[in-house]
């Protein structure tokens, strides 16, 4: 198994859906349950390319961004490309393709908003689990005639331990801020992998400043259609801060990722196929239940790290996509794709 000081690789995955593709014929409309799990080897290198999560710009097209080390030896930064969701009606799979197969879309280099924020936050430094939010794409629901925002957050350890930080837009032509410490989440230890409610009244993200790595909830208080501000959001006038005890363990718990009332996280805790393994949870009148090992279809003896569950339209089933450094792959981490469960609606 992999080990990294301080490290914890973070992707966040963009997806561009554009045009024709796998939404074409009422067949494929809410998609066979993707059991395979596939390699998404248009997007990894030999070497390690880490942690996913999917944000889309104003024009609804996507772009790929995570954490590698291809670019600096020693640092992960992160590099981002456009990325199609496709189906092989031959092999009848899903995949992640860089190539749009022939479906129409804008000038993806001038309509991307992810290379503008990611080049604010690289530097000498790791810089890891990004995750994008935006009011445009209600990742972030917000009411009435508030002002729209961007924001992309994530950590970094230019300061020697990992601290969650943020970048963000106000409005649709706003200069991008320069980055910022999200001071709630963060204290004298690590903190890292950030994942927002869509309604901003949750913030989960994982912390070792109770001596190994805990999963923790930032609650914050709001009406029923109070407006979410970036202000509001990362400074907000009243919150609660816990530990998440249902969720944690005496082992390392890391990655949370939240969509809808579902979690998934990832833990080398006993009882799993080895190294660290994919968990998932759902939210219960207020509650988290048992973590769910997602069994031996994912897991594998080696690691697998930092699973997201993309919020994309026409799908029966949370696809997910993580990390892995089992056998197989292009060096080191690559990152994967296959589905997770059923949506229980």
């Amino acid at each position: 198994m992999k080990t990294y000081t301080n490290t914890a690789f973070f992707i966040s995955l963009i997806l561009s859906i554009s045009g024709c593709n796998i939404f074409e014929s009422e067949r494929n409309r809410d998609g066979k349950f993707m059991k395979d799990v596939v390699n998404l080897e248009e997007f990894n290198s030999p070497y390690n390319d880490y942690n996913s999560n999917i944000a889309q710009n104003k024009y609804g097209n996507f772009s790929i961004v995570f954490s590698s080390d291809r670019e600096k030896r020693s640092h992960f930064n992160l590099v981002s490309f456009p990325a199609f969701v496709t189906y092989d009606s031959k092999k009848d799979k899903l995949n992640l393709s860089r190539n749009s197969n022939g479906s129409w879309v804008p000038d993806f280099n001038e309509n991307a908003e992810a290379s503008s924020f990611i080049s604010k936050v690289n530097g000498d430094f790791n810089v890891l689990g990004p995750n994008f939010v935006s009011t445009y794409t209600n990742t972030i629901v917000t009411y009435g005639d508030s002002e729209k925002f961007s924001a992309l957050f994530y950590a970094d350890d230019a300061s020697g331990k990992l601290k969650i930080k943020y970048v963000s837009r106000q409005g649709r032509t706003g200069e991008i801020s320069e980055p910022a410490n999200f001071e709630l989440l963060n204290d004298s230890h690590n903190s890292a992998y950030p994942s927002i409610s869509p309604y901003g009244d949750r913030i989960y993200f994982c912390s070792d400043r109770g001596g190994n790595f805990d999963i923790y909830e930032l609650t914050i208080p709001r009406g029923s259609s109070e407006r979410v501000t970036m202000e509001n959001l990362t400074k907000p006038k009243s919150f609660t801060l816990r530990k998440v005890e249902e969720l944690s363990s005496p082992f390392e718990d890391k990655c949370p990722y939240l969509n809808g009332n579902t979690m998934v996280f990832t833990s080398n805790r006993s009882g799993g196929e080895g190294g660290f393994d994919i968990y998932y949870s759902t939210y219960t009148n207020g509650r988290w239940s048992q973590p769910v090992n997602a069994g031996q279809r994912i897991n594998t003896k080696y690691d697998e790290y930092r699973p997201i569950l993309p919020n994309l339209n026409n799908f029966s089933y949370y696809p997910m996509i993580f990390s892995s450094d089992r056998p197989g792959g292009q060096g080191g981490f690559d990152l994967y794709m296959t589905g997770l469960k059923e949506i229980q609606w």
